[in-house]
């Protein structure tokens, strides 16, 4: 038990409240006189006092854990020995941890729980990228702030304990939370993080952890040979989409597991519409395409219709206008009826025409607009039904 009377810790840090105890250590809220501010002190307990191996890893994690820059982790500020006894010095929170959360409120709400899970994967991720693994993932190194944040503790310290951690009263906290390839002895790897956190997420869920035993070794052993109740049982109405992402995290195979923390992460949001959006259609709304469709259908239809007339000769609305139907004048003849055009009669070769007869402005010549207006019609009519969309 670290004495606050026997003045300030390695000569700068003032003892000031216990915030918690565990095998691992004690966690003090602290004063650090030098640069006059709040600061959290963990004083690290018995399985590392006097071992220079486990003090000379603890500062490599340390330092490795010291250059992580990321929101969701804890900032470790400093690195320290005092009577033998190593020490940390992080950021001061406050909030209260996951663990305590789960004690007090029981399960979270599906949506709540996987914000938290998603903002320690993030965090994960960022630590994977940098060469570093947390190797002891559990509620009570995740600490939840007062402002809504979340923050992941003690990177490095738990790589630093090595397997002695095995021997410590803190293994039940690590063993509830221990991937089977951890419990078998193989080294920690980040998807050994992810099992953990899949861990978690089922315990927020359900109110439980997993697995129960009557001791640490049956409970690590567990990890490996059992199988939990399943969580879509365990805590009914959790979405579908939770309940995969937790079983897919919880894989004993780390090869069957999301292949990343950030992986991971992408399964806890909600999962991606199974219907198509409809087409995006340049030339407007789909009520617009419809319309331009169904007009050019009438056009092709019309155009169709009028193909026999074609066949022999112009159609009888082919030379419609403002004026009286047109007269051709046969030689020697008399001037056709009212209402006939003369089309029929007319014969193959034209004499001369009469005397006085104006070529460029009798009937002949206003026959010719008429042909080439009724030509330039049709044009139109026969590209209105190609040229309509689609």
């Amino acid at each position: 038990m670290t004495d606050p009377a026997a003045g300030p810790l390695g000569g700068r840090y003032r003892m000031e409240a216990l915030l918690a105890s565990g095998g691992m250590g004690e966690v003090w809220a602290a004063r650090d006189l030098l640069l006059d501010r709040a600061v959290a002190v963990k004083v690290l307990g018995p399985a590392f006092a006097g071992d220079g191996r486990a003090g000379e890893r603890l500062r490599r994690e340390a330092r490795a854990a010291g250059r992580l820059d990321h929101p969701g982790i804890a900032r470790m500020l400093d690195l320290g020995e005092d009577g033998g006894r190593p020490y940390l010095v992080m950021e001061l929170l406050e909030g209260e941890s996951l663990a305590e959360r789960i004690g007090r409120d029981g399960p979270m709400a599906p949506a709540g729980a996987a914000r938290v899970v998603a903002a320690v994967a993030d965090a994960l991720e960022a630590a994977h990228r940098a060469g570093v693994v947390h190797r002891d993932v559990k509620p009570g190194n995740v600490f939840l702030c007062a402002d809504g944040s979340v923050k992941v503790l003690d990177f490095g310290i738990a790589s630093a304990a090595g397997e002695a951690a095995l021997t410590t009263g803190d293994l039940i906290g690590t063993a509830a939370y221990l991937a089977p390839e951890r419990a078998l002895g193989h080294r920690a790897t980040p998807a050994a993080d992810v099992y953990a956190l899949g861990v978690v997420l089922y315990e927020l869920l359900a109110g439980r952890r997993p697995f129960e035993a009557g001791s640490d070794i049956e409970l690590a052993m567990a990890h490996v040979h059992a199988r939990p109740t399943p969580l879509a049982r365990a805590a009914p109405g959790t979405p579908s989409f939770l309940v995969a992402a937790c079983e897919l995290a919880m894989s004993r195979d780390p090869s069957s597991r999301p292949e990343s923390a950030a992986a991971f992460a992408g399964l806890l949001g909600a999962p991606a519409p199974t219907t198509r959006p409809l087409p995006v259609v340049a030339t407007g709304r789909p009520r617009a395409r419809r319309r331009g469709l169904l007009v050019a259908l009438v056009l092709v239809v019309a155009a169709l219709a009028a193909l026999p007339a074609f066949a022999g000769g112009l159609p009888p609305w082919a030379g419609e206008g403002t004026r009286a139907p047109f007269a051709v004048i046969s030689p020697g003849g008399d001037p056709p009826a009212a209402g006939d055009t003369g089309l029929a009669d007319q014969p193959a070769e034209e004499a001369d025409p009469p005397a006085g007869f104006d070529p460029g402005t009798g009937d002949d010549h206003d026959r010719e607009d008429d042909d080439d207006s009724s030509g330039s019609g049709s044009g139109r009519s026969g590209g209105g039904g190609s040229s309509g969309p689609g």
